[in-house]
């Protein structure tokens, strides 16, 4: 098993069914030698006739949707389930969907970028595996949104009032959960995206320009929504406030892989299971991602990881077999809303339901899951 390294792509805006921009750049490889956990949740099974697959290219991020991956390429699992997994790292979700589409991947675990793989009617959306708790619009806390407070007798939650937050110039990048957040957190006091200023920047340089005087607010992701409420900037609405829905990051792939190549992405899924049931462990999950994340450069501190573990949960074997889960539950409804932004077509919309298959994680978790 090898884990190669894409140089970070500037993230651009991905509205369309294909994707132009040039593919991400390859960097070492480097094997993996950890032995197989035999002590983990489970047993990862293999085909007595041990086959030799053909290498399975997966790309993640190194965030919390890509750790389970991580963690079970580490422990072997991958090997003891005689699959030949090569882990590929991208920096946003943008050049995933690139390398997706020019098949260069077979398998992505990435966020909200991957609506737009699913539009296109050429992707198997196959695992939840981490909810996305921890995102938030921020103000300053003198300005005119923080000091109208909460205005709304439904929402308790959200803080601001129509005539405060119409003209609201917000820093964002675009194409991702936190915009889906910002124009449902306008919609809440009847304002439209024409409504709101929507200045298109990277998490961290809109975290540099915002706390620099730059913007009225920021739509931020963690770590950066931590570091706003550790400088006391006012979180005027949650993700889950402002939409309603409980969204998850997750794993798909290309349904010529699901087609041709289902016995791997069953031992791939089986896998990422397993790992989500053993990083439930939070002494583990933290240990194991602050590693990965010190390896990768990744801006966190201990404070701020220890928010995020509770934030983002992983939906392992409990979460996927209990009564109220619902597989690919938020999809569908972001889909609608990228409509009506006009950021993917009407004809498109019915590809995001299609493509939700949850037998994948059923045979994992060893009992049906539906959607």
């Amino acid at each position: 098993m090898k884990l190669k390294k894409v140089i970070p792509v500037m993230m651009s805006i991905v509205m369309a069914c294909s994707l132009a921009a040039c593919s991400p750049k390859a960097g070492q490889d480097s094997k993996d030698n950890s032995e197989a956990n035999s002590s983990g949740q489970g047993e990862v099974q293999q085909d007595d006739s041990k086959k030799d697959f053909d290498v399975l290219n997966v790309g993640i991020l190194v965030s919390t949707v890509g750790i389970p991956a991580l963690y079970a390429q580490e422990q072997g699992w991958f090997e003891e389930a005689g699959l030949d997994v090569n882990l590929q790292i991208f920096a946003t979700g943008a050049p995933v969907n690139e390398a997706i589409a020019a098949g260069e991947l077979d398998i992505a675990c990435s966020g909200f970028a991957s609506i737009y793989s699913l539009a296109n009617a050429d992707c198997t959306y196959l695992a939840d595996i981490n909810t996305t708790g921890g995102m938030g619009l921020y103000v300053n806390p003198d300005s005119a949104v923080a000091k109208a407070g909460n205005t709304l007798a439904d929402n308790a939650d959200i803080i601001g009032d129509a005539a405060t937050v119409k003209g609201l110039k917000i820093l964002e990048p675009l194409g991702t959960a936190v915009q889906y957040m910002t124009e449902c957190y306008a919609a809440k006091f009847g304002l439209s995206p024409d409504d709101i200023e929507q200045t298109n920047m990277e998490y961290a340089a809109a975290f540099q320009a915002f706390t620099t005087g730059e913007g009225d607010a920021m739509a931020a992701n963690p770590p950066y929504s931590y570091q706003l409420e550790d400088l006391g900037y006012t979180k005027v609405c949650s993700f889950d406030a402002a939409t309603g829905v409980n969204m998850y990051d997750g794993a798909f792939a290309r349904n010529e892989v699901v087609e041709k190549r289902s016995e791997e992405v069953q031992l791939f899924v089986n896998c990422i299971v397993k790992a989500m049931d053993a990083l439930q462990d939070s002494d583990v999950r933290y240990e194991f991602t602050s590693q990965k994340y010190k390896d990768n450069a990744q801006d966190f501190s201990e404070e701020n990881l220890k928010k995020e573990l509770v934030d983002r949960t992983y939906c392992g074997t409990a979460s996927l077999t209990s009564a109220d889960y619902k597989f690919g539950e938020a999809w569908p409804a972001i889909a609608e809303f990228l409509v009506t932004a006009e950021k993917i077509t009407a004809d498109n919309l019915p590809n995001v339901e299609s493509s939700l298959n949850p037998a994948f994680v059923s045979t994992a978790a060893g009992s049906e899951v539906s959607k």
